[in-house]
């Protein structure tokens, strides 16, 4: 009985998508004050932007109210597309709302104030690859392999590093008996385009230099210096022995699952362990990168809590959204 009342409480009904978007409007509560968006500009920081992502800045600025309101839209998308993956494949057991929550509650604490950001904009094309990944694994049709890679690389354009990312999914095709010489070509394919097309518009335009410089610079190590204050410091660290738990949890369960489902969330763990490692070598766009840290990281926490029911997942879970609005009240 008291696992029926866990899932009656994560299911992704109407009155629990409800309290996220209502959730979502209170933590992002900034898009209805204009006059911070000077300090939210101040507060963007990247040692490498986009060149694609300037040019959309100058038709959307990010910091202001259209930006923001384009930037919560995008935001509410991506925490959706989490709720549908669930419920299109099988990676987590259970149908849950607990990712899309982790992932609006730790999205809206660690990066406000709120803005456009090329992060939005590349978490939604990584998961658009993880879907075609996993539908490559579904039906073994290499025009999944061709789309996985377009998003990767169309992801590159806003953030350079996702290129390595193709590794993980060459590593998910093999371990899932679905690599093949046609979805090793249309993989290579879908990744050319994206590059050819940029650098197409940007030499008509006479800006080619833009977009080497972009490429060039991105290769960069120890290029970024966090600056984290001791709450959120705390906070993060809290975050990471969740993380952590999940993992381990997952490596003890896992010959437990079925073959599909343990395939999916471990190219999802593979996913998380890169995007993290790329972070910690402070490449120029860790920035942006954050964002598929939590993304990914919503994932591995939402699995574990919405399988455990226990005194101590209890207590964990209600520290962390504790721990939440603390930060969210005081930071």
């Amino acid at each position: 009985m008291r696992h029926k009342r866990l899932i009656d409480i994560i299911a992704p009904n109407a009155k629990n998508i409800l309290f996220c978007i209502f959730l979502s409007l209170l933590l992002w509560y900034d898009i209805f004050l204009p006059q911070t968006a000077n300090i939210a500009a101040e507060a963007i920081s990247i040692p490498v932007q986009s060149p694609l992502f300037v040019l959309i800045e100058a038709f959307l600025p990010p910091a202001g109210l259209q930006g923001k309101i384009v930037g919560l839209v995008l935001y509410l998308l991506l925490c959706f597309i989490l709720l549908r993956l669930n419920e299109i494949f099988s990676f987590i057991s259970v149908r849950t709302i607990l990712p899309s929550l982790f992932c609006l509650v730790a999205g809206g604490v660690l990066l406000h104030p709120h803005f456009l950001s090329p992060g939005i904009i590349v978490a939604l094309l990584i998961l658009s690859a993880v879907y075609f990944s996993f539908k490559l694994l579904m039906e073994e049709d290499p025009k999944y392999a061709f789309n996985a890679s377009l998003s990767l690389f169309t992801a590159a354009l806003f953030s350079f590093s996702c290129v390595w990312l193709l590794i993980p999914f060459w590593i998910f095709a093999y371990s899932s008996n679905v690599f093949s010489f046609k979805v090793f070509i249309a993989s290579l394919l879908g990744a050319l385009i994206p590059g050819l097309y940029a650098a197409i518009g940007f030499g008509i335009a006479g800006n080619e230099h833009l977009l080497f410089e972009y490429v060039r610079d991105s290769f960069n190590l120890f290029a970024v210096d966090f600056s984290f204050s001791l709450p959120e410091i705390i906070y993060l660290i809290f975050i990471g022995f969740l993380v952590l738990i999940s993992l381990v949890d997952f490596i003890l369960v896992r010959s437990q699952e079925s073959i599909k489902p343990r395939r999916e969330f471990a190219y999802i763990v593979t996913l998380f362990v890169m995007v993290s490692g790329l972070i910690i070598l402070s490449v120029p766009d860790s920035n942006t990168l954050f964002w598929l840290s939590i993304v990914f990281g919503s994932l591995l926490l939402g699995r574990f809590f919405s399988l455990k029911n226990n005194r101590f997942t209890k207590i964990l879970l209600s520290v962390y959204f504790g721990s939440s609005l603390l930060l969210l009240l005081f930071s």
